[in-house]
Order: structure tokens, then C-alpha cells, then sequence
């Protein structure tokens, strides 16, 4: 007759084997960042004599971009999750400094400031944007598809609207995809600045 203690003892051992074998087959998460342009970037936007104070409110993004795993198509209509690849800081937060970077690089000027800003600041430009897409498929290329818009003071004054789209290689890796989401950023980043330089002459 066997005990009870000797039916326990073989199941114990083996939920520590199983523990075991899943911390084995574990994987580190990866986090990744988008990064801005260089700082010896050639501006292509306005003179160096003409330095306006710009005004960028938070990128918007779809809620389905809004989360800390990276998306990629999987398919048409099916989108993947990485569990393992992850984004290091919220994706707006994230898209929306390195975007205001790279204004202060290409416009060029010192003064951009991310909202909320002090109501006495002195912004001549308000600038804001609607990413609609923003993803790729590794192995293919990623694209990105923004609406955006160029107010004056007060943000009441449109004076230029735009839609960008861009396309670049994602590579075979999230590293090289998350690259080329930071190349299509700086994309979007010259269109504005080009625009800014029209409607600042």
C-alpha cells in the first residue's frame, strides 16, 4: 500500500522539473527606443535667420499602436504582438519628443516645445499630428501615413495642412524595423519643416 507521502513526493519533483525547464526556455524582453536625427543634420527648413518658437502637441496614434508590445503585420487583416520586443518608454511619448528633435534640428531652431507649455510662453507656431499608420512586416518594409497641420498663435489661425506618407525597408530584425520607424519619423519631420519654411517667410 502506498502512502501518502510517497504519492506526493514524485508529483512535487516533477512541478519543480516543469518550473525548471519553463525558466530554461525564458526569454529577456528587449526594449527599444526611436531616435531622433543626428545633430549635424543639414536643416532643410527655415533660414538660419529666422528662428521661431514651435509649439508640438502629443502625435496622435491608433489604440491599437497605444501599447508596449511592437505591432507588425502579420497579414492584411491579423497584426503580431511581440511579447519579447517591446517599446522602452509609451510610443506617444516616445514619438512625439524624438519628433520635436528633430524640428529643432531641421527647422532650425532651439525653441520647440512639447505641450503642456507655460501659457506665457511665447509660441508662434503650434504644429499637430495624426498618425494613422505607423508598422511594417519584418522582411518587408515599414510605412507611415500622418495627417498634420501648422497653426498660428493661439493655435486659432490654420496656415498649412499636410499628409505624409513614407515607406522604408524593416529588415529582418525589431532593432533594424524600430531603425526604420526612426527614419520614417525624421521623414515626417522634413515635410513639416518645409512647410514651416512657406508659411514663416
Amino acid at each position: 500500500m502506498r502512502t501518502l507521502s510517497g504519492c506526493v513526493a514524485p508529483a512535487l519533483c516533477a512541478i519543480i522539473l516543469a518550473g525548471l525547464t519553463g525558466c530554461a526556455n525564458s526569454r529577456d524582453t528587449r526594449f527599444y527606443l526611436l531616435t531622433a536625427l543626428p545633430a549635424v543634420e543639414t536643416p532643410g527648413g527655415l533660414s538660419s535667420g529666422r528662428s521661431p518658437a514651435l509649439g508640438l502637441h502629443p502625435v496622435g496614434l491608433p489604440q491599437y499602436l497605444d501599447r508596449p508590445q511592437i505591432v507588425t503585420r502579420a497579414g492584411e487583416n491579423m497584426l503580431q504582438l511581440a511579447e519579447f520586443d517591446q517599446w522602452g518608454s509609451p510610443l506617444q511619448d516616445n514619438l512625439t519628443r524624438v519628433l520635436a528633435a528633430n524640428l529643432s534640428i531641421l527647422v532650425p531652431t532651439g525653441r520647440v516645445a512639447v505641450f503642456p507649455w507655460m501659457k506665457d510662453s511665447p509660441i508662434e507656431y503650434g504644429v499637430r499630428v495624426e498618425v494613422s499608420q505607423l508598422e511594417g512586416a519584418l522582411g518587408g518594409s515599414c510605412s507611415l501615413v500622418a495627417d498634420w497641420a501648422i497653426t498660428g498663435r493661439g493655435g486659432k489661425e490654420s496656415l498649412a495642412t499636410g499628409k505624409s506618407r513614407h515607406a522604408e525597408p524593416a529588415g529582418d530584425s525589431y532593432a533594424t524595423l524600430v531603425a526604420a520607424h526612426s527614419r520614417l519619423v525624421a521623414a515626417l519631420g522634413k515635410d513639416i519643416a518645409a512647410a514651416l519654411k512657406g508659411v514663416a517667410r
